[in-house]
């Protein structure tokens, strides 16, 4: 049996798990010269990338949920993390190293706000 409310946690659980993940591994870093410095800190760039697709999945999924829990949060650009994801996904090479560190300076915390708010939700 399908349970909406429990796949919308599932997924917000999983965003956080990856911010969390991601603030970690960037520890201060803020530029991109702070990844370059060793091979440990380029594979942790590289690790902090692909949990930023993974948020971006999960928000793309959430984003087509009937309840669309996300739509009241226009602060955020939902469909901008989704864009990330499927630039990351198909045009790994590409990746423009700085809003790589923008979005995990800049923008993870506020993300976060958000989606502890919506987990309180969904608890």
């Amino acid at each position: 049996m399908y349970n909406e409310s429990l796949e919308i946690r599932d997924r917000l659980e999983d965003i956080l798990e990856s911010i969390d993940l991601i603030q970690e591994w960037s520890k201060g870093m803020t530029e991109m010269h702070d990844f370059m410095i060793s091979p440990s800190r380029v594979m942790a760039f590289n690790a902090c990338v692909m949990r930023l697709q993974v948020i971006g999945e999960h928000v793309g999924k959430l984003l087509k949920e009937e309840g669309k829990p996300l739509d009241k949060y226009t602060g955020i650009p939902w469909h901008a993390i989704y864009g990330l994801r499927n630039v990351i996904s198909h045009e790994y090479a590409n990746i423009d190293e700085d809003i790589i560190i923008s979005a995990i300076n800049d923008d993870l915390p506020k993300l976060r706000t958000v989606i502890e708010e919506l987990l309180r939700q969904y608890t």
